[in-house]
Parts: C-alpha cells; sequence; structure tokens
C-alpha cells in the first residue's frame, strides 16, 4: 500500500503540467481589479502606496531560475514589477541581469547561519554563540557586497528557510538588525515584523506535496475580491514551472535534499548519545 502511494506520488510529480498560464491569469484579475503590482523595493520608496490597492509580489528563486525568468517575461509583457530572491546556487548571471536590466528588484536569498552550521556541524540552538553569530553577520555583509559587486545594489533582503536552521531552530534572519541595515544600506529584510505589519494580508504559494494550496487563510483571488488593500504574495517558479525535464530534475533535487535529512538526523542523533 505504501509502495503504491509512493509510486502514484512519483508518477504526479513525474507529469505534472506547467501552472505559468494559471500565474499569467491570477496577474490579469489583480490588474482587473485596479491593483497595482510591483516589487518590495518600490513599494517601500514610495511608503507603501497609501490609498492604492497594493500586490506586492516576491519571488524566492529556491531551485529553479529559469522559471524565474519564465515568470519575470509575463510579468514584464504586462507591465508590472516584482522582486526576485536568489539563493547563491540559483544565481545565474545571465538571468539575474536581464531582470534587473528593466527595473526589477533582484537581489540575495540568504542562508548564511545554516551554512555555517553545517560546515561546522552545529546541531543545537544552544551551540549557535554570540560569536557564531558576530562571525555569520561578518560572511554576511561580505555576501551582500560580492553580490551587489556582481549584480547591482541590493535594496531589501530575503533570509532562505534550510534543513539545517530547522535542526537548530534558529532562522537565517537572526542575524539582521538595525545597525546591519545602516551599515549595508538596506531597507529591510523581509522577515521584519515592523515590514510585515504593513501588509494586510501575506499569502504564499505551496508545492505539488500539498496540492498547491495557498498558505495562511485565503487565496490571492479571495484576496482580491474582499479588496483587501494592501497584499504581499509570495511565489516559488519551481511550483509554477513545470514540464517533463524540469520535473524529473525536481524529483532529484527532492531526493538529494532527503538523503541530507537523513544524514542530517543520524549525525545530530550520533551527536546527542555522545554528550
Amino acid at each position: 500500500m505504501l509502495l503504491k502511494k509512493v509510486i502514484g506520488n512519483i508518477i504526479n510529480k513525474l507529469f505534472q503540467p506547467s501552472r505559468l498560464e494559471e500565474y499569467s491569469s491570477l496577474l490579469d484579475f489583480a490588474i482587473s481589479n485596479g491593483y497595482l503590482l510591483t516589487s518590495l523595493a518600490d513599494w517601500y520608496e514610495n511608503k507603501f502606496y497609501p490609498g492604492r490597492k497594493v500586490i506586492v509580489l516576491r519571488h524566492d528563486v529556491d531551485f529553479n531560475p529559469e522559471g524565474a525568468y519564465k515568470m519575470f517575461l509575463i510579468e514584464k509583457e504586462r507591465n508590472i514589477k516584482s522582486t526576485y530572491y536568489f539563493r547563491w546556487s540559483t544565481a545565474r548571471e545571465k538571468i539575474i541581469r536581464a531582470i534587473s536590466s528593466v527595473g526589477f528588484e533582484v537581489s540575495l536569498h540568504y542562508e548564511t547561519l545554516a551554512t555555517y552550521c553545517r560546515k561546522y556541524k552545529i546541531y543545537q540552538a544552544g551551540l549557535v554563540s554570540e560569536e557564531v553569530i558576530k562571525d555569520c553577520r561578518s560572511i554576511l555583509s561580505k555576501e551582500v557586497m560580492d553580490f551587489e559587486f556582481k549584480f547591482g545594489k541590493i535594496r531589501t533582503l530575503s533570509s532562505h528557510g534550510e534543513i539545517w536552521n530547522m535542526k537548530v531552530g534558529i532562522p537565517n534572519h537572526i542575524l539582521i538588525d538595525t545597525r546591519f541595515y545602516k551599515e549595508l544600506g538596506i531597507y529591510f529584510e523581509t522577515y521584519d515584523q515592523n515590514v510585515l505589519s504593513k501588509f494586510d494580508k501575506y499569502i504564499s504559494d505551496s508545492s505539488i506535496k500539498t496540492n498547491h494550496e495557498w498558505q495562511y487563510g485565503l487565496t490571492p483571488t479571495e484576496a482580491i475580491n474582499n479588496q483587501i488593500k494592501c497584499i504581499c504574495l509570495l511565489t516559488h517558479p519551481h511550483h509554477w514551472d513545470y514540464g517533463l525535464m524540469q520535473n524529473i530534475k525536481m524529483l532529484l533535487i527532492a531526493l538529494r535534499i532527503k538523503l541530507q535529512n537523513i544524514e542530517t538526523h543520524i549525525y545530530c542523533k550520533k551527536s546527542n548519545n555522545f554528550n
């Protein structure tokens, strides 16, 4: 029975069709209802567009930069702007330059603390000392400068949630504070509560595992129909850009992540037994 379910899930993932037309229709629906669709940086620079109905479009490019480019083309065709956060592993120079060259916001989807903890086998929150935080802030500062040198000025940042963050129980954005903003000339981090409180509704997509259900209470269509003033819409290109070759690639990535999770679990269990 379990094997049948596993095989069924693999088949569903393998032959999942593209959802980019659905994304296009969603944007058209928002525009037809009088919403301004824009990037996080533009929203902030215009002091949150008071009196306007706004949807702030945020894309976390975790795995599929090619899918990000396809979503960008859909948005560009409609003369709207959005924000794309790239991990170092998805930061394709040609794609980023194409997106940023026409006024879209591109920035870093950083995972500095998780990378540090994985490297030094830090697996408990109690082992994340002030010295570790200090080291990671220095590393992140350099990452920001490296990204800016290669791709242009960063105005906002966004933390990526990696498996090691879950094991340690500390998010990457613990590294960011107002002093960090001032030193690097950054407006905000996307998980800053002072920023999140400006949105009337925060909505995120989800994966095929949850049948692509929208998270946090309302679908975008419901929020638009309810005429909610200020919406932050978070999407991930790999939840929209499907096709046989891309699906195979994502299955292999999922397998690699699963193996990493098992490796992490075994290491943490051994370490706990040793202590």
